[in-house]
């Protein structure tokens, strides 16, 4: 684990978990900000500084940002949370860059999940090949199926995981989900996105949730309004490093 050095965009010191190679790097963070802060909105390249990585720049890479909103009706609280999906990328050794989120000042804390692989450039060497593993869960009842193409692959140090959620049982629809992700690493602790969702009240964006992995257990309290909705499927997409790794090689 590390602790950036700063940033240019008004965030707090950002903890990050790494596993770091000569050619690639994977990250993980989670970070919340005031996207009113003008240091944020007037700013249209915000970079985070980190100690020296193991490599001085990369490819581009995808990460989340989610906003949370709540209305209620006949004493009911409903969740219309969105986000969207935005570029990001290692600048040089100390800086990480990601997009700017547009139009969404308005709806209060950002919160941004940085769980990807960085590839350095024109690096091909030193590659390797991963098993890819169909992934099946074990939960009360059988309330919660996934889709088929929900798989994932895990190394020594770090793991990447899909899921799509292809049905449930209606009584489980708004209750919190908690069940086992067979065979998968159980030395993973994260808070992940889960986009998906149709949401009526932000059409600019798609419904974002939010889960827990850890121990080898998906918990998620509740779900956004739309979950189910056709042409909205939900899923999630996200390198995880594995235990405390901050392991650099260098070669």
């Amino acid at each position: 684990m590390f602790y950036s050095t700063g940033n240019n965009f008004g965030a707090d010191r950002i903890l990050f978990k790494s596993y770091q190679t000569s050619n690639y790097v994977v990250l993980n963070a989670k970070f919340t900000i005031d996207p009113m802060d003008e240091r944020y909105r007037l700013n249209r390249q915000p970079e985070i500084y980190v100690p020296d990585l193991s490599i001085d720049r990369s490819a581009v890479g995808g990460i989340f940002s989610r906003f949370e909103e709540t209305r209620t009706y006949s004493g009911r609280v409903y969740r219309y949370d969105g986000g969207t999906v935005l570029k990001s990328w290692i600048k040089d050794r100390n800086t990480i860059c990601i997009e700017h989120v547009p139009g969404f000042y308005e709806k209060g804390a950002l919160t941004f999940y940085i769980q990807a692989l960085y590839p350095m450039l024109n690096q091909g060497a030193n590659t390797i090949k991963g098993v890819k593993h169909s992934l099946s869960i074990e939960a009360p009842e059988n309330y919660l199926r996934l889709g088929d193409e929900s798989f994932f692959v895990a190394f020594e140090h770090w793991a990447f995981l899909h899921m799509e959620f292809d049905y449930c049982k209606y009584s489980y629809e708004y209750a919190p989900w908690e069940f086992r992700l067979v065979d998968f690493p159980t030395d993973i602790d994260a808070f992940v996105p889960v986009p998906g969702g149709d949401n009526q009240f932000n059409p600019e964006c798609g419904g974002m949730g939010e889960c827990l992995i850890k121990d080898g257990v998906f918990t998620m309290e509740e779900r956004v309004m739309g979950f189910w909705d056709t042409g909205h499927d939900p899923f999630l997409y996200a390198f995880l490093v594995r235990g405390d790794n901050d392991n650099i090689i260098n070669g």
